[in-house]
């Protein structure tokens, strides 16, 4: 149980890092090191980095361990439209089902992104600095999993989070935070609620249509512009 347990805390702690976008794709993940961060030894690491990989998050490579995955073009594809299938369902179930006490949690994230971008626009730097942007790409997780939560569907709840969660690592996290991008996540996050909010079932659905192609394009036009690599020879621990 003790051996579960931690590699239970473990697992949660790479994942969270992994969202929070603390480790860049090709990274390595050295067990022994984070282990140490949290207060456990290699093996539940090393569990724990097994269920990442059935999680398709990271690769087992022999010899190496594991390394966070780097998508290609079509892969990312692929998961943006398990998004489009999915999330636009929940935001219209949303509004039909979300309780005040939910709206008021979805709200509370959105001005959370809205405070972190005014925070941004009154400072010089052309780009949001790692605190502002760790942060506003929690919000944005737990605005969207807040309105997928106030469907009431577990089953929904679990698939949309692994959608969800593959976004963060691979695509959101690969955008860079200049202020227009914030400025149109934060617009997009306004309609979705304002429909949610008010009940419309249907524009909820078509703003949440929009914000996922939204993020795919600015998410293609990232990889475009990147150029070929290797392997990121970088370590985390």
């Amino acid at each position: 149980m003790r051996t579960e347990t931690n590699a239970h805390r473990a697992y949660l702690h790479l994942r969270n890092k992994l969202i929070s976008g603390d480790f860049e794709p090709g990274t390595r993940l050295l067990y022994g090191p984070i282990g140490k961060e949290i207060g456990v030894s290699a093996t539940p690491v090393r569990e724990a980095a097994g269920q990442l990989a059935n999680e398709g998050l990271v690769d087992l490579v022999p010899n190496m361990g594991a390394i966070v995955r780097r998508l290609d073009r079509n892969a990312l594809i692929e998961i943006y439209e398990v998004r489009e299938v999915i999330e636009p369902a929940t935001a219209a179930m949303a509004a039909k089902r979300a309780s005040p006490e939910q709206l008021l949690v979805i709200e509370e994230e959105l001005q959370q992104m809205l405070e972190l971008t005014s925070q941004h626009e009154q400072s010089a730097a052309q780009y949001a600095g790692k605190r502002i942007k760790g942060r506003f790409d929690k919000a944005d997780y737990r605005f969207h999993m807040s309105i997928i939560e106030a469907t009431g569907n577990q089953a929904l709840v679990r698939t949309a989070s692994q959608s969800q969660v593959l976004t963060r690592v691979f695509g959101i996290r690969r955008h860079r935070h200049d202020i227009e991008a914030m400025q149109r996540t934060c617009k997009d996050h306004q309609r979705i609620f304002e429909a949610i909010r008010t009940g419309d079932a249907e524009e909820a659905c078509q703003a949440a249509v929009d914000h996922i192609r939204n993020g795919l394009q600015a998410s293609l036009l990232e990889i475009d512009a990147e150029p070929e690599t290797e392997v990121n020879t970088s370590e985390a621990g």
